[in-house]
Order: C-alpha cells, then structure tokens, then sequence
C-alpha cells in the first residue's frame, strides 16, 4: 500500500478567479412603453431578450412599437446577442413617469450601455434622457424624423448623438422601421468591438435611406446629426455622420469608455488575485504591465495606433506609460497604500472617412 506524499509535502492549492465588469459596452436598453397585455409573468424592471418573440409572453402584442422596435434591431448583423427592455411606468392619473425615473430604476441592473427611447420622441423626453445619460457615462441615441421638429436643446453633450430618418426616398408616407433607425445603427455598431468600428458607412437592414437636399444636409451636419442615404448604389450612414452632439465621433467616446473600464478591471484583478502588491519598485511595476496590457490589447482591436517609424527613421510608438520609482516618493505617500503618479498617453487610431486625391495622365 502506498503512502500518500501529504505526509511529507502539504501542497494547498487556491483557485483565484478574477473580477468580470458587469456592464457590457455592447448591451443597449430599450425604453417602451407598457405592454397592451398580461403577460405570463410579472414584468421586471429590465427584462432581457435575445429575440422579438420574447416579448410576447411579457404581454406585449406583434403590433406593439416595442415588438415592432425589436423586430428591426433583430434584423440587423451582426444581430445583438441580447437587449435590454425597460417600461416608462405610468401614475395614478395615467401620466408617464419622468423618464429619469425610468433610468434610475434600471441602472439598478447595471448591464447595459446604450440608450435607445421607443415613441417617446418629444423634445422633453429626449432632453431628460439626455442630461440623465451624460451625468452616468452611457450612450443616447435619438431619432430626426422631422426637420421642422428637431427635439435636441443644446450642442455641448459628448455622449448623446441622433440620426436622421424621414423624408424616405421614394415613399409618400415614413416607412415603420424608419422610426428604429437609431436603434438599428447603434445595435449594428455594438456588433462590433469598441475601437474596431467607424460608425459612418454603416448599411443598416430595413431601413429606407432619405434623400435630403444640400440645404438639409448642412443642416443636419452642422447639428452633427447624422443621416442615412444612398452612394453609388448603395445605402449607408453618411461619411460624415457617426457624432456626437459635441462634434466628437461616437467611437472614440464607446473606446475611451471601454479602455477605462478594462484598465480599472487588470488592475482591481491584480489586487484581488494577489496576497499584495507591495509598495516597492516590483509592485508598481505591476501595476505598470496591467496598465501596458490594457493599452496593448487596444491596441490590438485598432483603437490605438500601431507603433511606427517617421521619415529619420525614429520610432513613433503608439503608447507610452510612465509610472514613479519607489525612491520619489515620500514615506507619508507610502503610509497613504495610494500610488499616484502613473501616467499614459496613447494615439488614437481613428478612421478614414475622406479622402482627396490628385493626379495626372500624360502620353
């Protein structure tokens, strides 16, 4: 009979497992109104579907605008794998809540990142969603179906944008889908890893592209509100869409979003799977490869710009990350356990939307 080695060598072995963020950068919440029906069960606060179907047993019928909603954002690819579905409750005196109501209750399920409003297009609303959206780091899309009703007060929100969809070419009267527009761009976009994607030349399925005149056009463009048309046969966002209200582009915002989020988690991971990090040059060089590797891996999906050599063949690297050594700082800093002082600066890949060219041909 053989003796078991644990009388000689006691091994325990620990299995560590990391923090995962709960918010996806990919998830958008859907705001509806109540169903028309009763559903099979209580309806929760954010209920979750990963079809149009799915809302049928929650009461809410196929002629319904929050299945009508689903329908075109299921339509799209890549199709999301899930959306978020959340009710404007009504009061007593059948008045809808303040949509800030709405979004405090369901940032209680905190795992959702875009903002989409189904029929609730009226300019208060709109401008509710849009100051709550900026004060909790997510992202609001809104529809322009209306040039004479354009809802938006205000130019100065990085984190709300809108897109046109009325005037369809070749229809007297707006088709359906058209009024899903938003949600139909922003679920084509979350398809895509944030830092991968432009969101201008996106083709989006269902939806009719307008035809606007130059007049309209400037209009929408000097509002940096985007807008779907047709290009050599074919329709797309326009090259100059993909802003927000603020004039920058939506990506930059979603990656800056995403880089913050997935830098904080490497590092709250180091502290959770680690009996310590010390304070000495090795554990703040532990902290400096957490922060390399966030950067790295945007870098890798095309948010951060790849290292290159310039015309005197020097290095241009796409990140730099500069950290204290232990000797600079202070025994009161060291007493505070708080490292301060690490510090990144990065290039942003950014997207070709235009290009210029010139040329000659000669005999």
């Amino acid at each position: 009979m053989s003796n078991s080695l644990d009388d000689i060598i006691r091994c325990d072995i620990e299995i560590a497992a990391p923090a995962t963020s709960g918010t996806s950068l990919n998830t958008i919440l859907v705001v509806v109104p109540p169903p028309s029906g009763t559903g099979e069960g209580a309806l929760p606060d954010v209920t979750v579907i990963t079809q149009a179907n799915d809302l049928l047993s929650y009461g809410f019928a196929a002629n319904h605008v929050a299945y009508k909603a689903a329908s075109v954002a299921y339509s799209q690819s890549p199709a999301p794998g899930e959306i978020c579905i959340a009710v404007r409750k009504k009061n007593e005196l059948n008045e809808y809540e303040p949509i800030e109501e709405t979004l405090n209750r369901a940032i209680e399920t905190n795992i959702w990142y875009g903002i989409y409003l189904v029929s609730f297009v009226d300019s208060d609303s709109v401008n509710a969603a849009k100051e709550w959206t900026e004060s909790h780091s997510k992202l609001f899309c809104f529809d322009v179906t209306d040039m004479n009703e354009y809802p938006i007060i205000g130019k100065e929100y990085y984190r709300t944008f809108g897109i046109y969809s009325g005037s369809a070419d070749g229809y007297n009267v707006l088709p359906e889908a058209n009024r899903y527009a938003g949600l139909a761009w922003m679920v084509k976009c979350f398809g895509y890893e944030p830092g991968s994607e432009t969101w201008a030349f996106k083709t989006l399925s269902t939806i009719s592209p307008s035809k606007l005149t130059s007049v309209e056009k400037q209009f929408l463009e000097d509002n940096n509100i985007s807008y779907y048309c047709r290009y050599a046969g074919k329709n797309i966002v326009s090259n100059t869409g993909g802003k927000v209200l603020a004039g920058e582009w939506i990506d930059i915002i979603r990656f800056r979003d995403w880089l913050k989020n997935d830098m904080q988690m490497r590092i709250f991971n180091l502290f959770a799977l680690s009996r310590k990090v010390p304070y000495d040059d090795s554990g703040i060089a532990a902290v400096e490869l957490q922060m390399i590797a966030s950067l790295k891996a945007g870098q890798e999906v095309g948010g951060i710009s790849r290292t290159y050599f310039d015309s005197d063949d020097n290095e241009v690297p796409g990140y730099i990350v500069t950290v204290p050594a232990a000797a600079s700082l202070t025994d009161e800093q060291k007493a505070s356990r708080k490292l301060t002082g690490c510090k990144f600066t990065a290039r942003l890949a950014g997207a070709i939307h235009m290009v210029d060219i010139s040329g000659n041909l000669v005999y």
